[in-house]
């Protein structure tokens, strides 16, 4: 553990969605703007997609968050690879322990409908995040994702959904010509620029505790020239350099050590 060494509070590199640890870059500012303002308009589907290791979970986890915090029901499904009857049970489990149980699908959509209803009628509403959707491979569970949007009332969807995924996801969207014309907001986050990739190293630092920057300007461009800019993999190269730079009795984390941590990582 290098926590003490670094005179760190927490890890700042960890591989796991955090919105604690959420970097404001202007890419990810405007994902969050737009699935926020699908929500807020009532639309029914929007989509966010991006390369792994890019933040799309943890924006997901921002959205949810807020909208909860506004007074929605906020649900997300992280396994998605599900059959039609699967997926609809999936979602009325997460809204309720009992529905989940049902398994006539006429009575499951009766529920759900119930469900979806009193969500509205208390509240701001439900909302759907269905996280890794580029996994779901039958197009008839696709087809249930539409058909949930015809649970509504004169003027409201009962549901809106926001379907996040590799980008495999947008090629099976576009070739469900029904589904595609009801995503209302869609948004690609690419990989960080050098510049942000800069802030978002000494952001994580700052909140971990840190005082100083710790990695050199050369040491920053090693990581980029790995990472291109991949949160994923410049959390796994500053995670490793920190650690290499401790054992090493480093004052500061150099390009040596950075490409020392990269020959360790692959």
């Amino acid at each position: 553990m290098y926590l003490d060494y670094w005179r760190l509070s927490c890890l700042p590199f960890e591989n796991i969605p955090s919105s604690d640890l959420f970097f404001p870059s202007p890419q990810h500012e405007e994902a969050l703007s737009r699935l926020l303002f699908a929500v807020h308009q009532g639309k029914g589907v929007s989509m966010l997609t991006g390369d792994v290791g890019c933040g799309k979970t943890t924006v997901s986890r921002i959205v949810a968050r807020r909208l909860t915090n506004e007074g929605y029901t906020v649900r997300t499904i992280v396994n998605p690879a599900l059959d039609p009857l699967d997926f609809l049970q999936s979602v009325a489990l997460s809204m309720d322990p009992q529905a989940g149980t049902i398994t006539n699908k006429v009575a499951l959509l009766a529920r759900l409908e119930s469900l979806l209803a009193a969500s509205a009628d208390n509240g701001a509403g439900a909302v759907l995040i269905v996280d890794e959707a580029h996994v779901i491979d039958n197009p008839a569970t696709f087809e249930e994702i539409r058909m949930l949007l015809n649970l509504q009332a004169d003027d409201r969807f009962f549901i809106k959904m926001v379907l996040i995924g590799q980008p495999p996801l947008r090629e099976k969207i576009a070739a469900l010509k029904p589904l595609k014309e009801r995503i209302a907001v869609h948004y690609q986050i690419k990989t960080l620029s050098f510049g942000n990739m800069v802030r978002y190293i000494l952001f994580r630092l700052k909140s971990s505790g840190s005082q100083r920057g710790i990695f050199t300007q050369k040491a920053v461009e090693t990581v980029f020239d790995y990472s291109q800019g991949s949160p994923l993999r410049t959390n796994s190269v500053c995670d490793r350099s920190l650690l290499v730079g401790m054992m090493r009795q480093a004052k500061v984390v150099d390009s040596t050590i950075v490409k020392e941590a990269i020959e360790d990582l692959v």
